[in-house]
């Protein structure tokens, strides 16, 4: 029990003669009878956290070594599971002995707000290894403001929950090949998958295996491209599987891994504008798009040349099929071409998009239309 009140005794370090005298009520609980910590009111303290777009912080009204209430107007399911920052009310305080990063369940909704109990990572080995790859990252990538640290706290918090395995894999990847840069887009990406699931979403038995989860963050941290952290979201949260067991998406990642922006752009155009149709067999197909090169390339930022080169990448990844313009000399003379998603793009842009179920679901096919094939 002391371990647990050591942090309390630092983060709520006296600077005014009131708090001064509160700290006594610290040693009635450290013994080993105590049934029940006893909670004491704070001053000027607060729960900083990440919701999923912003930072949010909560007074907190009492606190104990067990848990502590958060004046504020949301209202949680009971065991509902966050990640807070708990300090004095300001600035981030710089001294990690200042501040404390944990995870509290929802035990109780009151009148105006929430009770919490703390996760203490003493309890749990795979908890404290989170704890620690957390405190090392906050050590290399140095925060300078709450902000960023409550989303690096809530981004870790998210994994430790979608691949409890795997503290030791993604630690390494941290320690032997991850810049301060690359950790902060592998927790862009993995807030956002947070954000697909839902913050704080039960995930009953679903787990992301580590041979999936450390690829995901260190090949989809190599772009700054907000957009493309969203792609690699959602392959992450696709490859949650009961347990932790393998599926196929590895492939998909390998996939991804290997399209660079600007056919991206253009893959992302067709599959969204290609109209889909079901199969005879139920299978999810596009129609041909017939799109004019000119204005693709103006979309997608790209030189008319350099489309050539790029829709020619595509083709030979099987993303697209492509009616050539010299076999239509009308399309050559409108500078038009076809191009029809292939069924693996289809699959590929669903699962990046956090979809990993039937694909009539993810593009809302008429199932009585019947495709032509070409």
């Amino acid at each position: 029990m002391a371990g647990r009140v050591s942090w309390l005794e630092k983060v709520l370090k006296p600077d005014s003669e009131k708090i001064a005298a509160s700290i006594s009520w610290l040693e009635k609980f450290v013994t080993p009878e105590a049934d029940r910590a006893e909670r004491r009111r704070v001053d000027q303290f607060a729960a900083y956290r990440w919701n999923g777009s912003a930072m949010a912080h909560d007074m907190v009204r009492d606190i104990s070594s067990s848990g502590f209430y958060l004046v504020t107007q949301e209202r949680w399911q009971p065991g509902t599971i966050l990640a807070f920052t708990l300090q004095r009310e300001g600035p981030l305080e710089l001294d990690p002995a200042r501040r404390v990063t944990t995870q509290a369940k929802v035990v109780r909704c009151g009148p105006d707000g929430v009770g919490f109990s703390f996760l203490w990572a003493k309890d749990d080995p795979k908890s404290r290894q989170w704890d620690c790859l957390l405190e090392s990252l906050i050590e290399q990538t140095k925060p300078a403001d709450m902000q960023s640290l409550a989303r690096m706290v809530e981004a870790f918090a998210f994994l430790g929950r979608i691949c409890s395995e795997g503290a030791d894999e993604i630690g390494e990847w941290v320690r032997t090949r991850a810049s301060s840069h690359k950790i902060l887009n592998a927790v862009s990406i993995a807030l956002k998958a947070d954000n697909l699931l839902g913050v704080g979403a039960a995930l009953g038995i679903l787990r992301v295996p580590p041979a999936l989860a450390v690829p995901i963050l260190e090949l989809g941290s190599g772009t700054d491209e907000e957009w493309l952290h969203r792609f690699w979201a959602g392959l992450l949260v696709t490859s949650l599987t009961p347990n932790g067991r393998q599926n196929g998406n590895l492939e998909y990642v390998d996939l991804l891994s290997q399209l660079t922006s600007i056919p991206l752009r253009i893959f992302t155009v067709v599959c969204t504008k290609a109209t889909k149709v079901v199969s005879d067999s139920g299978q999810v197909l596009a129609k041909p798009l017939t799109c004019n090169l000119d204005e693709l390339a103006s979309t997608v930022g790209a030189r008319k040349p350099q489309m050539e080169r790029e829709l020619e990448s595509l083709a030979g990844f099987r993303l697209i099929h492509r009616e050539r313009s010299t076999n239509h000399p009308a399309l050559l003379a409108n500078s038009e071409t076809c191009i029809t998603p292939t069924t693996l793009a289809l699959q590929l842009f669903a699962l990046c998009n956090g979809h990993g179920g039937d694909l009539r679901d993810f593009y809302f096919a008429e199932s009585t239309e019947i495709a032509q094939k070409h």
